[in-house]
């Protein structure tokens, strides 16, 4: 969470105070103009708390009744944002310094990128000796830790550096809407690319996608079906199909504008027309035909068309036994025994359903961790338990309910983050509103005993004190230390339900953080703001033992027999937040690699290069277990030939990107699937582009991966292909069996593909180099 970022600084609301002036009679030495740097909110990277600092200008100067100062903050382009003013007033007796007090937006990013605010208010005391600002700046609204200011006189007016002027926008921007004339040319190529594919899209590719792209009144809808395409088994049909799919979906949007909006009216009409350039091929050659192809055909001629486009999504799709066309033995053992005898769903129902969301430090945790051992040694393959870290304080969370009792009865839809505190069994009481500050907080305390008190702000997943560390704030203590029976906090549903860890057993929370759904919420505080008597009733069973609780990564091995010492990881991280029971993160994402481990023992693979998997712990908490396994195999890490990690949305993998030295690798594992599934496919695509190792950990989405990018290890990215929906489930509630259950296909498939993908790279006769893939690795000391 970022507190007030400077561009938003605009929103504030100055609240002026002023005093006499006699009463700056000691603190002239303020005047004057001011460059200074305080921390403005804190970021978390790898489980380490950071302050965000930002840089300023205040431009404090005397009035008759007083001070007066102007804030403005310093962006990267060392422009300043709008200044705001406020008036200062002297600080309490006996204390040094200058009060400048103003209400502001405390602005956090919720579900999907959206910014949430929250109404603060922050007072900076400031004092100066000579050239030299120092003081403190506190958001009185939540916070009691306040944030050093330190600065120096400006001898002269900070002046802005000149810009260069922005450049022209290109793409979309710089033109306008399609012309007549081009809208008939794109409707006149997708019928005649029909009759003649290839030509046309030789003649008229290029120009189509440069189209696309540039026009602002035309979008093409993002689609499983294009992805779907650009995996035929022939280059030629790859390239013809995506041509005839992107003319055919515009010229229906250009023809059908009140449909444009409609994904499967979209998809209906593309897939027509490819469907009958795909007859045109046939014609031409039959060497053009393709199994995904024929599948689509037959379902047309059955009416069954829009049902068939409906498994691209990956939702209900079905696996059968089938063959592969790869000449090497195993890797039709794999695709035989995962097509026959599908068991990732299997192992996602023991990790989501037995054990149910796998947070590091609970028994939920260690049980996971010693059953998947158990369950790679009953395979045949050699596996560990490594230690990966420790938890000061257990944590196992325990059901949870609440409901309005008064002033009429009804159920309450909540959330607690884990390592929240339970209630002592069944509690009642009245709601109230909570404090805005700490002194209306110690005003108001005789208040809170025994009452639910709805506190600001949104419920962001962690604490409610805005860490994932459990580190009580003043206004918190104050209720605490009052007697309030816990605290509710407005959510967005699904209700997002992450960790705020206590340190110690010393300091385990005792006031329970209760996530309630929005419009509950907001009906409350309404009732509460008419003098309406509200009641609640929670009775929340979570519960604590005395660490430390050690947790561990599970390490498997199948031994190379030519170069034993180069290894191909896989791996997945096994914990998970516990709202949900942790099925799609990471449940779908280690039961496909489990799976995998499975198809590869089973099939009695005995690969040139070790095959190693890793189950790691504690990655939402910092990636922790990635770091430990680094750091406990470091002599090993430039012996990693590559590293491929599985957390994210559930669903068939249909592709990597790779460098274009890895293509016969990966070629193979295309042949491999080739024909496997009628919708499912895979292909390699081509990036030479060195990566970024440095920005590795710092990528949104970045996992355990990360961890091996900074040490150099090449980790390219699987691509997926369906439509679940991460973001709903993600860290909330949701995040259940049920949801993945749809794409049980999906998931086989990709366990299949998981499996194919490490023994080629590990079989490979090829050397598999790292040159190249990164612009500057540095291996770790």
């Amino acid at each position: 969470m970022h507190l007030f970022p400077p561009h938003l600084y605009a929103t504030c609301v100055l609240a002026v105070a002023a005093l006499p002036g006699t009463l700056y009679a000691q603190t002239p030495a303020l005047a004057g103009q001011w460059q200074f740097q305080t921390a403005t909110g804190t970021t978390t990277t790898n489980g380490v708390e950071a302050d965000l600092i930002d840089t300023g200008i205040l431009d404090i100067t005397e009035e008759q009744d007083g001070l007066r100062a102007t804030i403005a903050w310093l962006d990267e382009r060392g422009q300043l944002t709008p200044p705001r003013t406020v008036h200062g007033t002297a600080g309490p007796a006996g204390t040094a310094g200058t009060i400048f007090r103003h209400s502001g937006k405390r602005v956090s990013t919720g579900r999907n990128g959206k910014e949430v605010s929250t109404d603060v208010t922050i007072r900076w005391t400031l004092h100066a000796k000579g050239d030299v600002l120092s003081g403190e700046r506190l958001v009185e609204t939540d916070e009691n830790e306040p944030k050093p200011v330190s600065g120096r006189r400006l001898q002269q007016r900070y002046v802005p550096p000149v810009l260069p002027p922005a450049a022209a926008p290109s793409g979309a921007a710089a033109r306008g809407p399609s012309t007549p004339a081009e809208r008939a040319r794109v409707v006149q190529m997708a019928t005649e690319a029909q009759r003649n594919p290839l030509a046309v899209q030789q003649r008229d590719g290029a120009w189509l996608t440069e189209w696309i792209e540039a026009i602002p009144d035309f979008t093409l809808p993002a689609s499983a079906l294009e992805s779907w395409l650009s995996i035929a088994s022939q280059a030629t049909i790859r390239e013809a199909m995506v041509f005839q799919y992107l003319a055919s979906v515009m010229a229906f949007q250009i023809e059908h504008p009140d449909q444009a909006g409609q994904q499967s009216a979209s998809d209906l009409a593309g897939m027509q027309g490819v469907l009958r350039a795909y007859e045109t091929l046939l014609r031409q050659d039959k060497l053009h035909r393709s199994a995904k192809l024929d599948a689509a055909q037959a379902a047309r001629r059955h009416d069954r068309l829009p049902a068939f486009l409906a498994t691209l999504s990956g939702r209900n799709a079905v696996i059968q036994p089938a063959s592969s066309p790869s000449g090497d033995a195993t890797a039709r053992r794999i695709v035989a025994l995962g097509t026959s005898e599908p068991r990732a769903m299997d192992w996602l129902d023991i990790l989501s359903n037995r054990f149910g969301g796998r947070m590091a430090g609970s028994d939920a945790y260690t049980h996971a961790a010693q059953w998947a051992r158990m369950q790679l040694q009953q395979w045949g393959v050699h596996a560990v338990l490594e230690e990966a870290g420790r938890m000061p304080v257990g944590f196992n969370r325990g059901p949870g309910s609440g409901k309005m009792l008064a002033p009429q009865e009804q159920p309450l839809r909540l959330a607690t983050p884990a390592y929240s505190a339970g209630t002592r069994g069944v509690q009642q009481g009245l709601a109230i509103v909570g404090p805005a500050t700490v002194e209306e907080a110690q005003q108001r305390a005789a208040q809170f005993k025994g009452k639910w008190v709805l506190i600001g702000g949104e419920n962001g997943g962690g604490g409610r004190d805005g860490s994932a560390i459990h580190q009580p704030r003043a206004i918190t203590r104050v209720l605490m230390a009052a007697g309030a029976l816990g605290t509710l906090q407005s959510g967005e549903e699904p209700l997002y339900a992450a960790s705020a860890a206590p340190a110690t057993w010393a300091t385990l929370p005792t006031l329970p953080d209760i996530k309630l759904a929005a419009p509950q919420y907001t009906d409350m505080r309404q009732r509460l703001a008419r003098g309406e008597a509200v009641t609640l009733e929670f009775d929340i069973r979570n519960w604590f033992y005395p660490g430390p609780v050690t947790y561990h990564n599970v390490v498997a091995r199948i031994p190379g027999t030519d170069k034993p010492e180069e290894i191909v990881l896989i791996g997945a991280h096994l914990d998970s937040y516990d709202g949900g029971t942790g099925a799609a993160d990471n449940g779908g994402g280690v039961s496909t690699m489990l799976e995998a481990m499975r198809l590869l023992a089973l099939s009695e693979a005995k690969p040139r290069r070790t095959i190693m998997f890793v189950a790691f712990g504690a990655e939402e908490i910092g990636r922790k277990g990635s770091f430990a396994f680094a750091e406990r195999h470091a002599g090993e890490l430039k012996n990693i030939v590559m590293m491929l990690n599985r957390d994210g949305r559930p669903g068939a993998i249909d592709g990597i990107a790779i460098p274009t030295a890895w293509q016969p690798v990966f070629g193979r594992v295309e042949r491999a699937l080739q024909d496997v599934h009628p919708v499912f496919g895979f292909a390699a695509s081509i990036n030479d582009v060195p990566r970024d190792a440095s920005k590795a950990m710092h990528a949104r989405a970045g996992s355990d991966d990360a961890v091996f990018s900074l040490h150099g290890v090449p980790t390219p990215k699987f691509t997926v292909l369906g439509d679940f929906d991460y973001a709903r489930v993600h860290h909330t509630l949701l995040d259940t069996y049920d949801n993945v259950l749809p794409f049980s296909a999906a998931q086989q498939y990709s366990a299949i593909a998981i499996a194919l993908s490490a023994y080629e790279v590990a079989n490979a006769p090829e050397a598999i180099s790292r040159k190249g893939y990164y612009r500057a690795a540095k291996a770790a000391q």
